[in-house]
């Protein structure tokens, strides 16, 4: 929270506090945009808009906390299919103080891929949900471990280059490799050319987005529009309240992360608990979906208090993605994943509405779903030219 504010007395916003995180929201984005080292970090992803004649197959690998997914995906003129899978399986993960080794976290992705019996020289897509710094050249270097994995060996490599040896060890050649994340895969699974206003979005445990940003004044030598990860969820928005401070100064990177804490479905659990007078209606492992269950339960001041976390994490999407058309100079094509956007019932209602209101044009913008979004944006981004902007 900014040290001249005091926090507000109820998790309701007005329109002039939204006002205000919209523009805070917005310059925060610029700088990132502008230099490193910004609130908002705004990562480049060295990814241009989708040229009209781009067509292939290609390799489609996710990975997160838990689960690694597959895919054969093709695009074309008549857009985008999944034509193997996805199939799905655990990722050998180890934990903090028993990590497996690098071959291993690699080699059950690489088994999942050699399943789908994949032609020989396609590319691979590889949506990797951990912090990593993307390279010009489509690989990226993990930075740390997150989401509970430890994997010895890591730490610095160019984690496509690792996952492609070990798929060659299984006879599986590829023809080249882009990393990206996930918000950045959500975002090109909007299908963005190169005039397009786009945002990719990511409600649900954690939260993020991703915009193709007109131009990245930190990467001089690049020309033209380029996919950007905000990692938005380091914004530090106005009008916290005492109890965004308790969660806060409770968790373990306190002063970190503080728009993901108020909005993701990870964090709003703990901000009930600390707001009720019966914190024992939240277990200690619940998420979004708990809260969910109060609000349409028994009516009384505890489902008051979960509408209003929900409507203000709503309210606050809605503030960012605001921000994010005045950075692009209108209303974009919002694609959005996560449980919390899209399983709670009037979560992407109010998103939008408070987005029309703030925007103040009747239209305001619209939020969609694609199936497969990180699989389908992986693949796209694996088949994009080589050397740079269009």
């Amino acid at each position: 929270m900014h040290p001249d504010r005091t926090p507000a007395p109820s998790f309701h916003l007005s329109r002039g506090a939204l006002e205000e995180v919209r523009t805070e929201f917005a310059t925060a984005v610029r700088e990132g945009l502008a230099r490193d080292g910004a609130e908002i970090a705004a990562f480049p992803a060295f990814l241009p808009p989708l040229p009209p004649h781009l067509a292939g197959w290609a390799i489609a690998v996710d990975v997160g906390g838990t689960h690694v997914r597959a895919a054969l995906v093709a695009h074309g003129p008549g857009g985008t299919r999944v034509e193997a899978g996805p199939i799905s399986g655990p990722v050998v993960r180890g934990r903090p103080g028993a990590p497996v080794p690098c071959a291993a976290f690699f080699g059950c992705q690489a088994d999942l891929v050699a399943s789908l019996a994949p032609p020989p020289g396609l590319p691979l897509g590889y949506c990797f949900s951990y912090p990593a710094t993307v390279l010009p050249g489509g690989d990226a270097r993990l930075v740390r471990w997150t989401k509970g994995v430890e994997v010895v060996g890591v730490e610095g490599r160019e984690v496509g280059a690792l996952l492609a040896g070990q798929l060659a060890l299984r006879g599986v050649r590829v023809s080249g490799v882009r990393v990206l994340n996930d918000t950045v895969a959500v975002l090109l699974a909007g299908d963005p050319g190169p005039d397009a206003r786009a945002v990719g979005l990511v409600a649900g445990t954690g939260t993020n987005m991703a915009i193709l940003a007109p131009a990245v004044p930190k990467v001089p030598d690049w020309n033209g529009p380029m996919a950007v990860n905000l990692e938005s969820g380091a914004f530090r928005p106005s009008h916290l309240t005492r109890w965004d401070e308790a969660v806060d100064a409770s968790s373990v990177d306190p002063g970190c992360q503080r728009f993901e804490k108020a909005v993701s479905g990870q964090y709003l659990p703990l901000l009930f608990r600390a707001a009720s007078a019966s914190p024992e209606r939240i277990g200690p492992g619940d998420g979004g979906e708990a809260l969910v269950r109060i609000r349409t339960g028994t009516p009384g001041e505890d489902a008051d208090l979960a509408a209003a976390i929900l409507d203000r994490s709503a309210d606050l999407v809605a503030a960012g993605l605001v921000a994010a058309a005045d950075v692009l100079g209108g209303p974009p094509s919002v694609v959005a994943e996560g449980s919390l956007f899209w399983r709670s019932p009037g979560y992407r209602e109010r998103v939008e509405g408070t987005a029309r209101t703030l925007l103040g044009l009747p239209e305001g913008l619209s939020c969609t779903a694609v199936p497969d979004a990180t699989l389908v944006g992986a693949a796209r981004a694996a088949l994009l030219p080589r050397g740079g902007s269009t």
